[in-house]
């Protein structure tokens, strides 16, 4: 049966191949000896886990202190209403979405690597202030700062992954920023119930540790992480009329993609560039890594990157992602913070240790998740590329939401009524884990398929999605407690249950319409005025 290749800017046609889960490279590496596509592959495992461990870093330190509510109002003589507005980082979430704002800008006139090693030392500088704090005004304090220094990684961490790997690779690789974003705020509670509970400095021992973790952190970013700020050009172009009539039948996909297939040139040449099977990796000196810093980009105008993020949210699939990573976060991150004021009274009377341990739920949602919304999400994309005849397009990413869609909102009712009734801890602990495995999974598809879809407005788009996200986390946070004491458990995630499934399916209208609303988007003025240009400096005037 034949199937129509309906073409525009954002599809392209790849070959086959017998390797890369069965396509050629894309996209494909320039010579440029610059290019972090042609890094060593250890280089950029290595690049990817130094940057990603920032978020864990700042993660853990943010949830871990959760477990030690009884102590901190104890220390401080403070009503379970104040040490929550500490614990449950409401000006934390605020901050570590304006601070987006900041870094990203930064990060694209002054390199990506200048903004992870400055925003790190701010943070181990923090926590060693947060560790030392005699007063809670200070303690506060330091959590509102630590929010900021956090944020960097939220949004260059994401788009660190766009410069180094395949197309092939990109959920894949996307979910280890994932996963380390959202297993430190189950293992940072994890490890600081035992901690709490048996060293003698209780959670300033904790915050020491997260101070440890910073430092190392720091080294390891020096160390590991090359600059990966990288201007690619465009290789797949407008196709010609005689293309967009183009109709690849079964017979093309058999032999792999036939050589018509292969024409994808603006004036009809022949792209052999789609069909790259290897990369001719280059040599990066350790030197060039441990003493470089600032890479300027001298055409970058830093007014014209920090409009650009807003003006990102007249798309409706940022809009989308926001929605998707918001409610998703939401639901983890209240029940995180609710979770001890159930477990510590009758009739569970949980230790710190044992509400620690409640974490190990999560993280199994977590790894199930990584497996499904990365490594075969990538699978199901390639399968279905193949299946269309080659082409690529963004849209095709949608369809991996389709296996695991079910599991957070299942989740969402499993914990409304096992914290209602006061079910058997295991129950909640089932349930904890659906909502983490939410956590992961919808929201690493939706931001792989973001970056492929805005790839010039990658960071941008996902600055405005972190910024976001951590409004509505604070905004839930500010109220979730009060929320969940007035009106009930039941109430406050039936209607977390109707925000994530909403949310959900609005993935089929994006996947039938996405690609003519993105069009029409981008023939508008204010899209061709401020996002159609790469940052120069006379586009700002």
């Amino acid at each position: 049966m034949a199937a129509r290749a309906p073409f525009n800017e954002h599809h392209v046609i790849i070959e086959g191949s017998t390797r890369h889960h069965g396509i050629a490279l894309w996209p494909p590496p320039s010579n440029d000896p610059h290019d972090p596509l042609r890094w060593s592959r250890w280089l950029k495992i290595s690049a990817l886990l130094s940057t990603a461990i920032c978020n864990f870093t700042s993660n853990f330190a943010g949830a871990g202190p959760s477990v030690a509510v009884p102590l901190f109002q104890m220390e401080f003589m403070k009503s379970v209403g104040d040490v929550n507005s500490l614990l449950t980082q409401q000006f934390n979430f605020l901050l570590l979405g304006l601070g987006n704002m900041f870094w990203v800008p930064f990060a694209v006139k002054f390199g990506k690597r200048a903004a992870l090693i400055t925003s790190m030392a701010l943070l181990f500088a923090v926590l060693c202030w947060t560790a030392t704090a005699k007063t809670f005004n200070s303690l506060l304090a330091a959590r509102c700062i630590s929010g900021f220094a956090a944020s960097a990684g939220e949004s260059i961490v994401p788009s660190i992954v766009s410069d180094l790997f395949f197309l092939h690779e990109r959920a894949g690789m996307m979910s280890i920023y994932v996963i380390f974003t959202a297993s430190s705020t189950a293992l940072g509670p994890l490890i600081a119930g035992y901690i709490v509970q048996y060293a003698p400095g209780t959670w300033r021992d904790y915050v020491w540790v997260s101070a440890a973790l910073a430092g190392f952190n720091l080294v390891v970013l020096i160390l590991l992480y090359p600059e990966s700020n990288f201007h690619r050009s465009h290789v797949a172009k407008q196709p010609t009329i005689a293309q967009k009539e183009h109709t690849v039948s079964g017979a093309d996909k058999t032999k792999g993609f036939s050589s018509q297939l292969d024409s994808l040139g603006e004036n009809g040449t022949t792209a052999d560039t789609h069909g790259v099977q290897h990369v001719d990796h280059i040599r990066v000196p350790w030197t060039s890594i441990w003493f470089s810093f600032l890479r300027v980009d001298h055409q970058v105008s830093l007014l014209t990157v920090a409009v650009r993020p807003l003006i990102a949210l007249i798309h409706p699939a940022v809009v989308w992602g926001i929605f998707v990573y918001g409610a998703s976060l939401a639901a983890q991150v209240i029940l995180i913070f609710a979770l001890p004021s159930l477990l510590f009274p009758p009739p569970y009377l949980f230790t710190p240790s044992g509400v620690g341990l409640m974490q190990v739920a999560a993280l199994i949602g977590f790894i199930v998740a990584m497996i499904g919304g990365g490594y075969v999400a990538d699978i199901i994309t390639v399968k279905r590329i193949i299946k269309e005849g080659g082409v690529s397009y963004p849209e095709q990413r949608l369809l991996a939401l389709i296996p695991g869609c079910l599991i957070s909102p299942a989740g969402c009712i499993l914990i409304a009524f096992a914290c209602a009734e006061k079910l058997h801890w295991v129950a909640i602990a089932f349930g904890f884990g659906m909502i983490s495995f939410g956590t992961v999974y919808a929201p690493n598809i939706a931001i792989t398929y973001v970056v492929e879809r805005y790839q010039d407005i990658a960071a941008e788009a996902l600055v405005i999605i972190n910024a976001f996200n951590n409004l509505v986390a604070f905004i839930f946070l500010y109220v979730a407690v009060d929320w969940i004491q007035a009106r009930g458990w039941i109430e406050v995630y039936m209607i977390l249950f109707m925000l994530i499934s909403v949310v959900t399916m609005a993935a089929i209208p994006l996947y039938i319409w996405g690609e003519r609303l993105g069009a029409r988007v981008e023939a508008t003025r204010i899209h061709q005025k401020f996002l159609t240009t790469k940052y120069n400096d006379q586009d700002s005037n």
